[in-house]
């Protein structure tokens, strides 16, 4: 199974606890999910944890060819169990 790369914003103007969010979505995951922080990594989908909504994490994500597919957080609203429906769903789709 690919893995989910794990990119945070800078952290300059936060909203909500980007890291109780993450926790949170961990434990929902449950070991269903490979993660990686590392870059170099094959992922198949990256979650982007922006502290705000301005998104600037996502910037230099849009500029990449080909561009990762991703899915942004700019808010802690969402529930864990949806987010992680969400990144099973898109380490399923074809590249």
């Amino acid at each position: 199974m690919k893995k989910v790369g794990l990119r945070y914003c800078g952290g300059c103007n936060p909203c909500f606890d980007r890291l109780e969010v993450v926790g949170r979505i961990l434990e929902a995951a449950a070991g269903r999910i490979p993660w990686s922080l590392r870059e170099e990594e094959e992922c198949g989908l990256l979650l982007i944890v922006n502290g705000c909504d301005r998104g600037c994490a996502e910037e230099e994500i849009r500029t990449r060819v080909p561009a990762p597919r991703f899915l942004s957080l700019r808010s802690g609203k969402r529930s864990p169990e949806e987010i992680v429906s969400l990144l099973l769903r898109g380490l399923q789709a074809p590249d």
